[in-house]
């Protein structure tokens, strides 16, 4: 039997916006989803999506929608809805399922990681916060005593965002459990032990995150946008109880500016280009361990969107990525590791289609027939369908 091959795995997205928003007499129009901004690579020249919406609400204004992306278990929507004045949105985000296929190895996989759900509250394009929460605790009674786990990322955290009339200012705060290293090998999740009989015992793991960015959206053709987001997390290990107790700690600091520019904007077709850039410094205090790690890398992108008619909309993105990486640690003896690459080409299509309020979009990605000629899931997921979402304008 043949085994027939293609250049993608098609991923699917329905969008909805609600009936009665926006000016007088402008129809209510389908925000783009998640999907749309993880195509055009990230290229903030481009459309904002509903991904933005929740993480910069100013953009909300009057919109109203429900939206949903994802893969097969549905696991990101979004919504705005409009009532006493204020605009009530949020969204919830699945995590990222880890397998060779979006290059995460699988035993990354952290089994019970949470979604991570957000809810807000805004005021059309002035202001706009709430709170994120993300809940995955175990509690087990045993003859023995009782024991409590928290799994990486449990927490919660605010955010909010102002606007300065022709751009924003954002932010975030977190407490959640976690270390941000890879220096302490295994899970990283807080397990709190009280045996009927003994001391108790405390392995726990946190992580105090603070964000804050600045963006200016580019609107019209030969605009420009610019966004600077700066991020800062403090992770802490502690034990206590029988044995040597641990005090471990990690400093990380991220800096990642980007530009986008317009370069053509019709009715036909619209072409963007842009920048990423990722600047980041992390130090580890780990006793025989201690550490520092730094990153500079630079992506340049480039996306598109072409209208062609009944609806239908293709759009496509690629990227490139030049890094430089260092290391240095005292594990026995000093090593200090530099490494210099280019690479990372990524290129991704979409399709979208619309009709009233109603969008419905699709990424092409992989292979659509990479284990046989399935139409809907396929062998492990990979069919021509493996990703789908549906969602419904109110």
């Amino acid at each position: 039997m043949t085994t027939l091959k293609t250049i993608a795995i098609t991923c699917l997205t329905v969008s909805g916006l609600a009936m009665a928003q926006g000016a007088a007499g402008t129809a209510p129009v389908a925000p783009r989803t998640g999907l749309y901004g993880s195509v055009t690579k990230g290229n903030i020249a481009a459309d904002n999506t509903v991904d933005d919406y929740t993480k910069r609400p100013t953009l909300i204004g009057d919109r109203q929608y429900i939206a949903g992306f994802g893969n097969t278990d549905m696991g990101n929507a979004a919504f705005s809805l409009k009532g006493m004045g204020f605009n009530w949105f949020g969204s919830v985000i699945g995590p990222v399922n880890a397998s060779p296929a979006n290059g995460i190895p699988a035993t990354a996989a952290v089994p019970g990681t949470p979604n991570t759900l957000r809810l807000g509250l805004g005021r059309g394009t002035a202001w706009g916060a709430g709170l994120s929460l993300a809940i995955d605790r175990l509690s087990v009674d045993a003859p023995g005593g009782k024991q409590t786990e928290y799994i990486d990322p449990s927490g919660f955290g605010l955010f909010g965002d102002v606007s300065l009339g022709n751009s924003d200012v954002y932010g975030a705060v977190g407490w959640n459990t976690g270390f941000p290293s890879n220096t302490l090998p295994g899970a990283h999740n807080t397990v709190i032990t009280e045996p009927n009989v003994g001391s108790n015992t405390d392995d726990t793991h946190h992580t105090l995150s603070v964000m804050a960015g600045w963006k200016h959206d580019a609107t019209t053709e030969g605009t420009h946008s610019f966004n600077v987001e700066a991020s800062y997390a403090l992770g802490m290990h502690t034990t206590s109880g029988p044995g040597v107790n641990a005090d471990d700690k990690v400093n990380a600091l991220a800096i990642m500016p980007a530009w986008g520019y317009i370069v053509k904007a019709n009715n036909d077709y619209s072409v963007f280009v842009g920048v990423n850039s990722l600047d980041s410094v992390v130090a580890d205090t780990v006793p025989g361990l201690n550490g520092s790690r730094y990153l500079i890398s630079f992506s340049p992108n480039i996306a598109f969107q072409k209208q062609f008619g009944h609806g239908f909309e293709g759009f496509s993105g690629a990227s490139v990525t030049a890094g430089f990486m260092g290391s240095n640690d005292e594990a026995g003896n000093n090593v200090t590791e530099t490494v210099v690459m280019t690479g990372a080409a990524d290129v991704a299509v979409g399709l979208r289609w619309v009709k009233d309020n109603f969008a419905l979009e699709g990424s092409l990605k992989e292979t659509v027939l990479a284990n046989g000629p399935y139409l809907i899931g396929g062998n492990a997921g990979q069919g021509l369908f493996a990703n789908i979402g549906m969602a419904l304008g109110i």
